[in-house]
């Protein structure tokens, strides 16, 4: 009955949804869409039965057929997906100037390849193999950049008589794997029942080979990371950030911070065991952009590639006494 209901909801969206051009669809204020399109870029459309009336219910109805509540004034947010595994994320009411943001990333199950991002093939190997041995994996890069594609190309490596555990926030991750379990913890309830320390224990208990996380977020890197010191191998994870180096030295330590928790030498703590930190980056080629693997860095062998165009940042002094040893 849901299902139907969330159909039904959905028409206005239909022939969006649809085009296979189709990256993104965001929405800046009522009856107006913003479609972002490959190679292209964006552009603007008006439609004026998406009314912030129309949003309001979409998301109660999303939020009904995930069991958690959604609500303008106490819980304004929700995370989730939409059939055909599209990613649905919005927020509505007072916290948004215009009253409502909403973001929905296309999912079209397109096969990629290492070659589509860019890497080489003894690189691809190199890469292979890591995933194979169960080596601590981080995937660096900016918003829709490419990191859960990815991440789910090097899944795909992961060998099959293994047993991967996976946990998210909003289920993106895809397993052809028969020996897996997928865990949820909800970002749409305030106190969730299962919280992030409770199944990062959970997992431990459960006998994983391989642990495959979402995305590290404020609420979730103080709990994921302790699993890279675990006594066992196998992690693999995303976080947002500018370069690999500021990855491990800035951007997690500051999300573990942010979440009011210290962890002295937490830097050091990182490139210990961290093997891989591989930098995703949205470059243009010509009147168009792609997706490609511009850096990678494996600290533990004081190791650093950078490959393609320049970056939108410089390498600091620091790191560059290191690739010059």
């Amino acid at each position: 009955m849901i299902c139907e209901v969330i159909k039904a909801k959905l028409k206005p969206l239909e022939g969006l949804l649809s085009l296979p051009d189709l990256v993104e669809i965001s929405t800046m204020r009522a009856g107006e869409v913003a479609l972002e399109k490959t190679p292209t870029g964006y552009e603007f459309k008006e439609m004026p039965d998406l009314t912030l009336d129309y949003w309001t219910k979409l998301c109660y109805v999303l939020g009904n057929k995930d069991g958690v509540v959604f609500d303008p004034v106490n819980q304004p947010r929700i995370s989730t997906r939409l059939p055909g595994g599209h990613r649905f994320e919005a927020m509505i009411g007072k916290s948004v100037e215009s009253g409502v943001s909403v973001s929905i990333r296309l999912n079209r199950k397109v096969p990629v390849s290492f070659e589509d991002f860019g890497v080489s093939k003894d690189l691809k190997e190199e890469i292979i193999n890591a995933v194979e041995e169960g080596q601590a994996i981080i995937i660096s890069g900016g918003t829709s950049s490419g990191k859960t594609t990815f991440l789910n190309l090097l899944i795909q490596h992961i060998p099959l008589h293994k047993r991967i555990l996976t946990v998210e926030d909003t289920r993106e991750l895809e397993l052809s794997h028969r020996n897996c379990v997928s865990y949820i913890v909800s970002r749409n309830e305030k106190n969730p029942t299962i919280d992030w320390p409770q199944v990062i224990d959970h997992l431990m208990r459960s006998r994983p080979d391989i642990i495959v996380a979402g995305e590290l977020s404020i609420a979730n890197t103080f709990a994921l990371i302790s699993l890279l010191d675990t006594g066992h191998r196998g992690f693999m994870s995303t976080v947002h950030s500018n370069a690999c180096h500021l990855a491990l030295e800035e951007t997690i330590p500051t999300k573990v911070h942010l979440s009011g928790r210290t962890i002295p030498g937490i830097s050091d703590y990182l490139k210990k065991t961290v093997d891989w930190v591989i930098q995703i980056q949205k470059v243009q080629e010509g009147s168009s952009f792609q997706r490609r693997v511009v850096e990678v860095w494996q600290p533990q062998q004081n190791r650093f590639q950078t490959f393609g165009q320049p970056k939108l940042y410089s390498i600091n002094s620091k790191l560059s006494e290191r690739k010059a040893s």
